[in-house]
């Protein structure tokens, strides 16, 4: 599998203005969701990221009445500090974790904006070959190359798209860009929804500059000038349910500070949409009842898991600085592998070499001089999604032997990318494989490394409710409505028949606008 070529698109970009989307949230009239606020809508939608985002622009500008309701915060709370993103903007205080042979920690946004707001932007096409497997899974060329194709044209330049400029780029990926260009890989400075990038490195933290397009500042503006409503702080605990038909969501007042619970919100419509993500649309429909009728609801978990390289140089790089995720390569003899820049503020990266009490100083000294890669999988292995009593996430993982390999093998490519382009020391967060001097003694520290070793993590949950043709074996229609419920239809990186193999929002973003297109052409 390959990653197509990017093509450079800068389209003007004007930003809007911030209170073109002031969300109706309790943090502006807490007390007045008292006992019971009832809304009506033709359709309501659980989560603002980019599935939800997108199908509420199109279903806005169609006429229909649109409520978005979102868990988190109606302002942005960005701060340079994971503690409070995560407090703010990230599912279950970023806590979500993937037990199995390996715990790998599952990223998983939310606030106006949904994972946008705190994600690193990039922004590939999945590739051609994904797709027209897709499009035979479901019988349905609308989910093929040339259909997915015309609807990335559509949404990129709504958010910018274009190639990481060098102006903005920074040490880290050049030096990568250097080194896939020396080794002859496809690949190097990498598209990014970014149009006003300044190159600050902190996009995974919010982006202090409103350069980076998330759906708070380009879909959402877009679908409140058409009469969209956003109520944010509302967590959703029940979708109503009668004669067999979905009919609207219930859900309470969170306070974004004290987690103080309010009153009840209910929004009443005849069609429901389901954007909470793949982690949260399952756990949604498991906690309130529906998900044993409704199928496979939870099942395929992919998360695409990996684990990062870290490269010394002797030129000064000081990698938290410039474009976050700025480059990438893909390697012919590694189908389904995507490196790509790794970006941390400095203490993470003390962290990631090991240089920590006694070797703190010496981490110290290194610091300015790291560079690095993270190495993800399109992955075989597969989990689970479920919620225990108190409505937190239940997930298992299973991590194949077979992925841990892929994994080593992107990382030993990886190392060699980085050499080619001026580092000579190499390690990695894996428990006991040490600094090595050579690609090779890196490979041969790599090999003898067991998955219990290696620090995963992975931020792309995706494919746990899976559209198909058999309701034996999936859970929505090629439409995105539930084979079981009618008006309960899903648009976010759950539909997702397959792993991507490559991040997965602008997909995510052009399937929230199919599926809100579909739905509006059902009436």
């Amino acid at each position: 599998m390959s990653v197509p070529d990017a093509v450079v698109r800068i389209p003007a970009y004007p930003l809007p203005d911030r209170s073109v989307i002031q969300p109706r949230a309790p943090a502006d009239g807490f007390a007045e969701i008292g006992p019971g606020r009832t809304l009506t809508a033709d359709v309501v939608i659980v989560g603002t990221g980019p599935g939800g985002a997108a199908a509420a622009r199109v279903l806005a500008a169609g006429g229909l009445k649109v409520v978005l309701l979102e868990e988190g915060p109606s302002t942005s709370r960005f701060a340079r500090n994971h503690a409070h993103t995560a407090r703010y903007h990230m599912q279950e205080g970023g806590l979500v974790l993937a037990r199995g042979p390996v715990g790998i920690p599952v990223a998983a946004g939310r606030g106006v904006g949904g994972g946008t707001l705190v994600n690193s932007a990039l922004s590939f096409r999945t590739p051609n070959e994904v797709l027209a497997h897709w499009a035979t899974l479901l019988d349905e060329e609308g989910w093929g190359p040339d259909e997915m194709t015309r609807l990335y044209e559509e949404v990129e330049p709504i958010v910018g798209v274009h190639i990481t400029l060098p102006e903005v780029a920074g040490g880290n990926n050049a030096l990568i860009a250097r080194g896939v260009a020396a080794l002859g890989h496809s690949g190097g400075l990498a598209p990014r929804s970014t149009p006003g990038c300044v190159g600050c490195g902190v996009c995974n933290f919010g982006c202090p500059s409103n350069g980076k397009a998330s759906t708070n500042l380009t879909f959402l503006p877009q679908a409140v000038a058409n009469g969209a409503l956003i109520q944010a702080e509302v967590k959703v605990v029940e979708v109503l349910v009668e004669g067999g038909r979905a009919v609207g969501l219930r859900g309470h007042a969170v306070h974004p500070d004290t987690g103080a619970i309010g009153g009840e919100v209910v929004v009443r419509a005849p069609r429901v949409v389901l954007s909470a993500g793949a982690i949260g649309t399952p756990r949604l429909l498991w906690r309130c009842g529906l998900a044993a009728q409704m199928g496979p609801v939870g099942e395929g978990l992919h998360i695409h898991p990996g684990n990062a390289v870290i490269g010394i140089c002797d030129e000064r790089i000081e990698l938290w600085k410039g474009a976050t995720q700025g480059a990438f390569f893909t390697a012919a003899h590694l189908p389904g592998v995507l490196p790509h820049t790794f970006t941390a503020p400095p203490e993470a990266c003390l962290t990631a070499i090991g240089a920590v009490g006694p070797r703190l100083a010496e981490g110290l000294d290194l610091l300015p001089h790291l560079c690095g890669l993270i190495v993800m999988v399109s992955d075989d292995s597969q989990g689970q999604v479920r919620a225990f009593g108190d409505g937190r996430a239940n997930i298992t993982y299973d991590l194949l032997d077979s992925d841990v390999v892929r994994i080593k093998a992107g990382m030993v490519e990886s190392a060699k990318v980085l050499a080619a382009g001026g580092a000579h020391t190499f390690t990695a967060p894996i428990h006991g494989i040490g600094r090595h001097r050579s690609v090779e003694a890196f490979a041969a520290a790599l090999e003898s490394r067991q998955p219990s070793d290696f620090v995963m993590y992975s931020a792309h949950p995706q494919s746990t409710m899976r559209m198909g043709k058999d309701p034996a074996t999936s859970v929505l229609a090629p439409s995105g409505e539930a084979h079981t419920i009618p008006g309960l239809w899903v648009a976010d990186a759950s539909v997702f028949p397959t792993s991507l193999g490559v991040n997965p929002q602008l997909t995510t973003m052009a399937a929230g606008t199919r599926i809100g297109r579909t739905l509006l052409a059902r009436g």
